[in-house]
């Protein structure tokens, strides 16, 4: 059997209901839980793994509660769902199917005379509509007939009371919400089951609206819960059990050779207090026979009973009454008809025509009380049991949420199966990223199944077969319920639990606990595995970590020696083209600036105008003289390891002030020494590319330059170690947005600032620029 709940009223009916006829017709069964079919819902729609199990390796036959799985799918992706197991015989309950036997319900007559009786008896004439799932094949054929009878009853109806659900209580309330929030009275409220009916009777006792005197309701299943609400509910009773009967029926017949048929039950409406109705009898005074499928050993039960009243032994008969009420109760029959019996039998004891005596009458309405209070008792003992079934499961679920080691969860389980008065169950987990995977692992079975012979990883085995071939002579003559385990969108695996628990609300509670708890399991596994990995992983990738470092510490130490090298092959090349030009250019061009002017004396008594242009060149001479010098000063400043740093960026500063005629302050602190050549002229350049920065790009004509120590404490710790700052501030028109780092000049001075483990930050200000080299120096080394 295909389901999407079994603990759902319907669906748990229609269960019990195959239960119960193939235990007499001596077969198994086996419910699949999965759940609605496109569930928009990711734990719902993964738990659709259970389907996916259920083929002919391990089915003789398959019965499909469609009208509840195809809640969110049409027609035509119901039949695909057949289409795709076309090798097992198959029945569709609820939902017509064409080419598949199905077995559905009438109830159109039903939800005729329930709009007719709202109408006529009790003049209700504004009447709402909560729909199932649009596309829904029952759920449309039931509106249909809905609006059909309001048309018969010339009533029309409002559009605007309409709202749609899904069949789920939450949805019933949801839509009657939506319904009220629109403002427009009504005084009558259809729903399309029983479960969005309970939705709606919560909503309007929320919104204080009284049923039935402000709004009379109405579902649809006649599930056992509407008998118990307050008012009860007013509803189309489906023959739930039944269908579960003639599911079985049916697949027997097309498994011995029969020609399948559809079947269609008949429903009945339910007058209850909902609607507006008083509260009724739930008996006929006027029953005087026994229907004809009356049990042979109720027939009997009935005939005794009559035969101790005619005899006069009131004591014995209400005796063999509460036993056999007992007994009707163990067997799982239904204590309300015996209302009817109890009816039959008074007519029987009664002669014709004549009243019943008060001493009669006094028995017979103790024996309705004894009825009653056995029927109250039994409920109350329901109750209780659920109540300590729930308080079990929160006991398993707090033993199985402390355990993070496979065997301890499996061994908590299968003492919390104990305690559920489950007794035995299948644990399966798949094996591989597909789900489900083509091979699984049975972690948990009976101990009578060889629980005792698992080893600590399971048995591994083909997922079609369910379970693996030692587990299926016994499992298969059996009834039990497959539940997917599942955590969010992820399948784990599944458990298979006996049928037949008197609280179906069990199955799903346990299979979402041993889902949390597995999952945790898994994943400390996966995390232990992950570390083992991750050791060996470390480990190696230390050893090639060791090794590279050991390679890179040698390529770097080789790049700065090369860097060094480079840096000083720079600085000698300026050097000696300084002093070249210094020392050989200029004394050259001073040699023919004295061979013009002695040339020009002589000149200048003859020929005053070549005189006058020998005095031209000779002026031109000087000044590239003078153009050559501040050229191989800027190449290499002579004087810098004679008079220090701040003497060479005097004579720059004035070098530079004098040929671009520009306003330069210069400042330097006293005590600002640095006596390691390196360092100084790293200094200088990174000072002469600001200036040239400032003149040329950003045309300042006020210039600031400083060196200066930074204040760091006691003075006699600059004696040892001194942090310096050199900057360059112009006033000129400034960086642009973005400060270029690609342009050579820059990356130049960024590049000496590193050679000598100096920081330079270069900053916009309004107006101008800020080119800031911050580092710190201790005497005696480099930098």
């Amino acid at each position: 059997m295909f389901t999407a709940e079994v603990d759902e009223p319907y669906q748990c009916a229609v269960w019990k209901g195959i239960e119960t006829r193939a235990k007499d017709m001596g077969v198994g069964v086996i419910c699949f839980v999965g759940h609605r079919i496109d569930s928009p819902i990711v734990s719902e729609a993964t738990a659709n793994v259970a389907y996916q199990m259920a083929d002919d390796k391990n089915l003789d036959g398959l019965i499909i509660i469609s009208t509840t799985i195809a809640t969110f799918i049409d027609k035509e992706k119901i039949g695909k769902i057949f289409s795709s197991r076309k090798r097992l015989p198959q029945i569709s309950v609820g939902c017509k199917v064409p080419g598949i036997p199905s077995i559905t319900v009438n109830g159109l007559e039903s939800i005729g005379y329930l709009v007719e009786h709202l109408v006529r008896v009790h003049g209700r004439r504004r009447i709402a509509l909560i729909g199932g799932p649009q596309g829904h094949p029952e759920a449309e054929e039931r509106e249909l007939e809905f609006r059909k009878a309001l048309a018969r009853e010339s009533v029309s109806f409002d559009e605007r009371l309409v709202a749609q659900g899904d069949f789920m209580r939450n949805s019933g309330a949801l839509a009657t919400k939506k319904i009220l929030a629109k403002k427009i009275p009504f005084d009558a409220l259809f729903c399309m089951n029983d479960r969005m009916a309970f939705g709606a009777l919560d909503m309007l006792h929320r919104n204080n609206l009284r049923v039935p005197e402000d709004v009379a309701v109405v579902g649809f299943d006649g599930v056992e819960e509407s008998s118990y609400k307050t008012p009860p509910l007013t509803t189309v009773e489906q023959p739930l059990t039944e269908l579960g009967y003639t599911a079985v029926d049916t697949v027997l017949d097309i498994l011995n050779g029969k020609e399948p048929e559809d079947k269609v039950l008949i429903c009945r409406p339910l007058i209850r207090q909902s609607c507006g109705c008083p509260p009724r009898r739930p008996f006929h005074l006027s029953s005087t026979e026994l229907a004809e499928e009356t049990p042979s050993e109720t027939v009997r039960a009935v005939e005794e009973l009559t035969s101790l009243i005619l005899t006069g032994d009131e004591d014995r008969f209400i005796s063999h009454l509460n036993t056999t009420l007992a007994t009707t109760l163990r067997s799982g029959g239904d204590l309300k008809i015996w209302h009817d019996y109890l009816s039959v039998i008074r007519r029987r004891t009664t002669p014709s025509g004549k009243p019943v005596a008060k001493q009669r009458e006094s028995l017979f309405e103790f024996a309705r009380a004894l009825l009653g209070d056995i029927e109250n008792r039994h409920h109350a003992e329901r109750r209780v049991a659920a109540e300590n079934k729930l308080s079990s499961l929160r006991s398993v679920s707090a033993s199985l949420s402390g355990g993070f080691e496979m065997n301890i969860i499996l061994h908590r389980l299968e003492t919390g199966l104990q305690e559920l008065g489950i007794g035995e169950g299948f644990l399966v987990l798949f094996q591989g990223e597909e789900k489900p995977s083509p091979s699984s692992r049975l972690m948990l079975a009976p101990k009578c199944h060889g629980r005792n012979e698992i080893p600590e990883g399971g048995i591994r085995f083909q997922t079609k077969r369910l379970l693996p071939r030692h587990c299926d002579i016994n499992w298969r003559e059996s009834s039990w319920v497959l539940e997917p385990l599942v955590f969010q969108d992820e399948p784990l695996g599944y458990m298979m639990l006996p049928g037949g628990l008197g609280e179906s609300a069990v199955y799903d509670a346990l299979a979402e606990q041993v889902s949390s708890a597995l999952k945790g399991t898994l994943l400390l596994q996966q995390v232990r595995s992950h570390e083992k990995h991750l050791e060996v992983e470390v480990a190696r990738r230390t050893a090639e970590l060791i090794k590279t470092n050991k390679e890179l510490t040698r390529e770097i130490q080789r790049r700065m020696h090369l860097e060094q090298e480079v840096s000083q092959i720079s600085n000698l090349t300026m050097q000696r083209i300084g002093q070249d030009l210094h020392d050989d250019i200029c004394q050259h061009l001073a040699g023919v600036a004295m061979h013009t002017s002695v040339l020009q004396s002589r000149l200048s008594e003859t020929d005053t105008k070549a005189a006058a242009n020998l005095t031209q060149i000779g002026d031109l001479l000087s000044e590239s003289i003078n153009r050559t010098k501040q050229i191989a000063r800027g190449l290499y400043p002579a004087g810098l390891p004679e008079h220090g740093l701040v003497s060479a960026v005097e004579e720059l500063v004035e070098s530079i002030r004098r040929s671009y005629q520009v306003s330069i302050h210069f400042i330097a602190s006293q005590d600002f020494v640095i006596d390691d050549t390196d360092t100084a002229l790293q200094l200088y350049r990174i000072i002469q590319e600001a200036l040239a920065n400032a003149v040329k790009h950003a045309e300042s004509k006020r210039i600031q330059v400083g060196l200066y120590l930074e204040d760091r404490g006691p003075k006699e710790s600059i004696k040892t170690a001194a942090v310096y700052v050199a900057e360059v501030i112009d006033y000129g028109k400034g960086m642009p947005p973005e400060i270029p780092d690609a342009g050579m000049g820059l990356r130049i001075m960024r590049y000496r600032a590193k050679t000598i483990g100096a920081e330079l930050v270069i900053e916009r200000l309004n107006p101008g620029t800020r080119v800031r080299c911050r580092g710190c120096y201790r005497k005696g080394t480099s930098g």
